[in-house]
């Protein structure tokens, strides 16, 4: 069996963006009183890897139609991954996250759940429409709901369930921009989803200036993910090409894992933002071969 194809389907190089979700709630969780041992985190870092691989081959069962037509050399459109061993790695790695969350608890177990049914959520039925780019985000915030669960039981304190909002609207902001990326668009159209992404970025600089995270001086930090993005956003929007906003959507992944960094830099998880700002070393490694969007 050839490997490529299936690392394709799984968007690997995206893959790495993953962990930052559950580092950031697992760190969110501790700066609000309950702190998860490493090894706990570990397990759901690989819980959640293993969704967001099914939800990308799941995207690409539910776009197949779209994908004969667009991008025929995908790895199911082209025949190089067959559609029954396709939904068998969808179904395995949803089973293998369930099955490490229910070793943590109860609350990882929903929290795997419910994400699980947010990217079908998105896949099957909100892509597309108005609604997609939020159901997408909601996805990422399942991602950091089992992060916030990694020690057995969830924070009690309201506010703690409202900074991972700030990631699922950036990455609702990458998922309308990413629209266009098959078919390109104007500047009209681009400049303001570009720009609401840059804005977007800054976010997390609120946590600590309102005290809700205790490392005020990490909200600096914000400045990284903004750089990151400035100079795609205004390719994307001087020349709005299918490629250029391909860069952007690109980039933009790739910055959910800094805006995550933030956030646990801001919540005192000094190791963990290095964990999640460092795996983006193999994801862009893995991106000269393979595709992320």
């Amino acid at each position: 069996m050839a490997l490529r194809p299936y690392l394709e389907l799984v968007r690997l190089p995206a893959v790495f963006t993953a962990p930052a979700d559950v580092l950031a709630g697992a760190a969110i969780a501790g700066a609000f009183g309950r702190p998860a041992s490493a090894g706990v985190v570990a397990a759901l870092v690989g819980a959640s890897a293993a969704l967001y691989c099914a939800g990308m081959a799941a995207n690409d069962l539910c776009d197949l139609r779209v994908d004969r037509v667009e991008r025929p050399g995908r790895p199911l459109p082209s025949g190089r991954v067959p559609l029954p061993a396709a939904w068998a790695l969808v179904l395995l790695l949803q089973a293998v996250a369930l099955a490490i969350a229910s070793f943590v608890g109860r609350e990882a177990v929903i929290a795997v759940v419910g994400t699980a049914t947010a990217t079908w959520l998105y896949n099957a039925v909100l892509k597309g429409g108005p609604l997609g780019p939020a159901a997408m985000g909601l996805c990422r915030y399942g991602n950091a709901a089992i992060g916030l669960a990694a020690a057995g039981a969830w924070p009690e304190a309201p506010l703690a369930w409202a900074i991972p909002a700030g990631t699922l609207a950036y990455t609702a902001a990458v998922t309308a921009v990413s629209s266009h990326e098959a078919a390109g668009a104007t500047r009209a159209q681009v400049r303001p989803r570009a720009m609401a992404l840059v804005a977007l970025a800054l976010l997390p600089a609120l946590w600590p200036a309102a005290d809700l995270l205790p490392v005020r001086w990490a909200a600096a930090l914000v400045l990284v993910p903004v750089v990151w993005l400035w100079r795609p956003a205004m390719r994307a929007v001087a020349t709005p090409s299918p490629g250029a906003v391909r860069g952007l959507v690109m980039a933009g992944i790739f910055g959910i894992a800094m805006v995550n960094g933030v956030i646990a830099a801001a919540a005192g998880g000094f190791v963990a933002a290095a964990v999640a700002i460092g795996l983006l070393v193999p994801g862009r490694l893995f991106g000269r071969w393979f595709y992320a969007t």
